[in-house]
């Protein structure tokens, strides 16, 4: 058993505290507070949220943080974490259920029905068939009314609310931009100046422009961006950790309606403690629901699609 899971309940227990009027003081989660009273320190996603919460219960129940770290140091280090990322389904597929055996009952039931409702459409046809219909009176082409023109109907218009923007045009733009830049600037370079003319009347020679400074200009003006950026939004409190494939990595506890930018070139790995309070805002598009109330989420692998959606699936 835990000795330290042990002296953290025992403490807790000692001055009389509840689960709930813990949670609501720490913003800590229940499922957070007997996961340490119970000593499972490595279930938590890494080192560092292991020591920053059991040094925010620490401090809560006014305990010697010197003595609780030496006790996670004897059951915790950083070598009890390790992420090896490994691709893993999503879902499962339902058990295929077998057909239940129509009962004796039905298969005689059954066709009786389908011959009483045959015989009883065939009596009522037969007899509306058999009966004297009065033929209808012929109408005067003065009494016949003009129809209506249908009116013809205007176009729809193309809801456009939802439509993406496709990077390929967004980089075109930018690039003709900078060029625009580019030429309005060589023409400003290029300019004589009246000391500049009066100096070319005395020698016969036109001075340039920096070649160097025009270089580094151009540099700067083409430069363009071509990573991508997404914003993560909390509702609530909740630990976090992510990953980015430029070497970015974060590690934090996230407080309510906080937000955070996280940049990245093609996909970032998000693993979050209660995945209901957690949502991705990428290209004006929210992504939220990634999982239940309080419940973790690890391995949410996000990338834009061709079409510059960014969708997840779930890693390990």
């Amino acid at each position: 058993m835990s000795k330290l899971g042990s002296l953290l309940k025992e403490t807790r227990e000692a001055q009389g505290l509840s689960y709930e009027k813990v949670t609501q003081d720490t913003r800590m989660s229940e499922d957070i507070i007997k996961q340490l009273e119970e000593g499972g320190f490595a279930d938590l996603p890494s080192y560092n949220h292991a020591k920053n919460f059991v040094r925010n219960y620490a401090e809560y129940l006014g305990m010697d943080t010197d003595e609780v770290f030496n006790l996670l140091q004897d059951e915790c280090t950083r070598e009890n974490f390790t992420k090896d990322p490994q691709i893993v389904f999503s879902h499962e597929f339902p058990p295929k259920e077998e057909p239940q055996e129509t009962s004796a009952m039905m298969k005689y039931v059954l066709p009786v029905v389908v011959i009483a409702l045959v015989i009883f459409a065939g009596t009522k046809l037969f007899l509306s068939v058999k009966g004297d219909k009065k033929a209808p009176e012929p109408v005067s082409v003065e009494q016949q009314a003009p129809q209506e023109q249908p009116q013809p109907q205007a176009p729809a218009q193309e809801d456009t609310t939802f439509n993406t923007v496709d990077p390929k045009t967004v980089e075109k733009t930018i690039e003709e931009v900078n060029a625009a830049e580019e030429k309005a600037q060589a023409d400003a370079n290029t300019e004589v100046k009246p000391e500049d003319a009066a100096k070319t009347a005395e020698t016969g020679t036109v001075e340039t422009p920096d070649k160097d400074k025009k270089d580094e200009k151009t540099k700067e003006n083409k430069a363009v961006k071509t990573g991508n950026s997404a914003v993560l939004n909390f509702a609530d409190v909740c630990w976090v950790h992510v990953k980015s494939d430029t070497g970015e990595e974060l590690d934090f506890i996230a407080s309510r309606g906080s937000q955070k930018e996280i940049a990245f070139k093609k996909y970032f790995v998000l693993d979050v403690g209660n995945a209901a309070v957690a949502s991705v805002n990428f290209n004006g598009r929210t992504i939220s629901g990634l999982g239940g109330y309080k419940q973790p989420a690890k391995g949410l692998k996000f990338e834009p699609n061709e079409s510059g959606v960014l969708k997840y699936t779930i890693v390990k």
